[in-house]
């Protein structure tokens, strides 16, 4: 009888030891890392109250705002929070300086196929197309493309890169 309970607590162990592992992997799955560059940062204690604001935000599991760069890499689940919604929780950030100043954000994308007025103009093009997708600039020197996203949009960085792909440009999140 001891044997056999012995034998049940083992396969339960590596039973639950698996669907710990499952569920890692799922929620690895679910975080994006994504590269945000920013307007309105004025001095070194703005990072803080822009990390200090969107830590709080559910879904964003970890931000790193680098204020000489003027960007952040921020980690969040888009099931929860879009990278939209990330642009509008970072406009939405009380500003240090008071009311009168604002922080603002645009979404970075790599994209090694942006490197002529070609692909700059299908780029644009596709981009255009999505809804919420508010302005987009691009660096074709750097193979650099930044969106900017309306205040009420619930665009995600997977529609972003899949609707590049259907337009021929190979992107990924910066």
């Amino acid at each position: 009888m001891s044997k056999l309970i012995i034998s049940c607590s083992i396969v339960l162990a590596v039973v639950a030891s698996s669907r710990a592992d499952d569920a890692a992997k799922t929620e690895s799955k679910k975080t994006t890392t994504a590269t945000y560059l920013f307007t309105g940062l004025h001095c070194p204690g703005c990072t803080k109250v822009v990390e200090d604001s969107l830590s709080k935000a559910p879904g964003v599991r970890s931000i790193k705002v680098d204020w000489n760069r003027k960007d952040a890499k921020i980690e969040f689940d888009e099931t929860t929070v879009p990278a939209a919604k990330i642009a509008e929780l970072i406009a939405a950030t009380p500003h240090m300086m008071g009311a009168g100043m604002h922080y603002g954000s645009w979404l970075a994308l790599k994209a090694a196929d942006v490197k002529d007025g070609a692909t700059t103009k299908a780029t644009k093009e596709a981009l255009a197309k999505v809804a919420g997708v508010k302005k987009v600039e691009l660096f074709p020197a750097q193979h650099v493309i930044e969106v900017q996203f309306a205040s009420d949009a619930k665009t995600t960085t997977g529609q972003l890169i899949e609707v590049l792909a259907a337009a021929g440009v190979k992107a990924e999140n910066y």
